[in-house]
């Protein structure tokens, strides 16, 4: 026997046992990992704060917009109607009860240029949940629009869809419909000739593209698989502003009505109805933007047609710097130079 093979026989042994080791190891290192993996998913559901009440439900067993406008009637409403006159513009403002600083803030600086109306619901579902103050307000104010029904944020497509219907039988067809929020600074001045530049085009925002539905019960934009099952949308336009032609508010509503809800309105409103089943066109204008600038300038405020996500303060500081330049403008001044709105997109948030 050669000593070469003597010293194989030697590792024979000791070689099998490494590898028995080293698939043990392993072994319990998938099986660790595993287990580790279940752990942390049950731990980490665990820590997750309850899921929230998404007030959803409702729409599992009627989806039917005219099912449940046929049920909402108007409690409050202006006793004289002002509609603008020939392709110029209405706005109409989402609000809800409690935002009275919001409202203000809103009628103290852009509302006096355009025919401007609140719409919103009530704190609850029945007329006693209509506080007195909201009350108090429409009086005074004559531009409050109040319905039946619980206001919402998941009950937004029931308000945008109000709001449609009420412009479509109280004004004549020719007019621009501008429907945006209360945390909204609009630019009278830009506001004009972008209206001017897009006559006669069906809806007009800022268009985004490609976007993926929100999945997360815990996020703000959440929609259930169950109420629509596709994951990506082609383009809608952010429900902060756009613009409607008052020739289109008729077939949206009815259109509306035989296509099922869903609680996300500028998707549906501006895709699911206008666009594909409508065939309208939505053009893309980043001047009606749903960021506001991060630097204070009043040129940046200027540059666009309206920014949103403002306080009630920041809507009042950034209004004197738009009034003042708007003003300079006026008197034929040239503000704030002739550059292409471009620049400051990189310093919107």
């Amino acid at each position: 026997m050669s000593l070469r093979f003597f010293l194989k026989m030697l590792c024979v042994v000791p070689c099998k046992r490494r590898i028995k080791i080293r698939l043990v190891l392993v072994t319990l290192t998938i099986v660790s990992l595993v287990i580790g993996w279940h752990l942390s998913y049950r731990c980490s559901s665990a820590l997750l704060p309850p899921e929230p009440n998404l007030a959803l439900d409702h729409f599992r067993t009627d989806r039917s917009l005219k099912s449940y406008l046929e049920k909402i009637n108007i409690l409050i409403e202006p006793s004289k109607v002002v509609c603008p006159t020939t392709t110029q513009l209405l706005v109409l403002v989402t609000s809800a009860p409690d935002r009275f600083e919001h409202r203000d803030a809103v009628r103290n600086t852009w509302a006096s240029h355009f025919p401007t109306y609140f719409i919103m619901g009530l704190h609850g579902n029945t007329v006693e949940d209509l506080m007195v103050e909201n009350y108090v307000e429409a009086k005074m104010y004559s531009d409050v629009i109040i319905y039946k029904f619980k206001d919402h944020y998941q009950n937004l497509t029931l308000k945008t869809a109000l709001m449609l219907e009420w412009t479509a039988t109280r004004c004549p067809t020719d007019l621009v419909l501008f429907k945006t929020d209360d945390d909204v600074l609009v630019n009278p001045w830009v506001m004009k000739q972008l209206v001017k530049e897009h006559a006669g085009r069906d809806l007009v925002g800022y268009k985004l593209l490609n976007k993926k539905f929100h999945r997360d019960v815990y996020n703000k934009w959440f929609v259930p698989r169950w109420m629509l099952n596709e994951d990506h949308i082609e383009e809608y336009l952010s429900g902060t502003g756009y613009l409607i032609n008052g020739y289109h508010l008729r077939d949206i509503l009815a259109t509306a009505y035989r296509t099922p809800m869903i609680n996300l309105e500028d998707v549906y409103f501006t895709y699911l109805v206008s666009k594909r089943k409508l065939g309208l066109n939505l053009t893309h204008d980043r001047r009606l933007s749903p960021f506001k600038p991060w630097l204070p300038g009043a040129c940046m405020y200027f540059k666009l047609a309206s920014s949103h996500s403002l306080s009630p303060a920041e809507m009042t500081q950034h209004w004197r710097g738009v009034q003042r330049l708007g003003r300079e403008s006026d008197m034929g001044n040239d503000v704030c130079g002739d550059d292409d709105v471009t620049w400051s997109e990189m310093f919107l948030y």
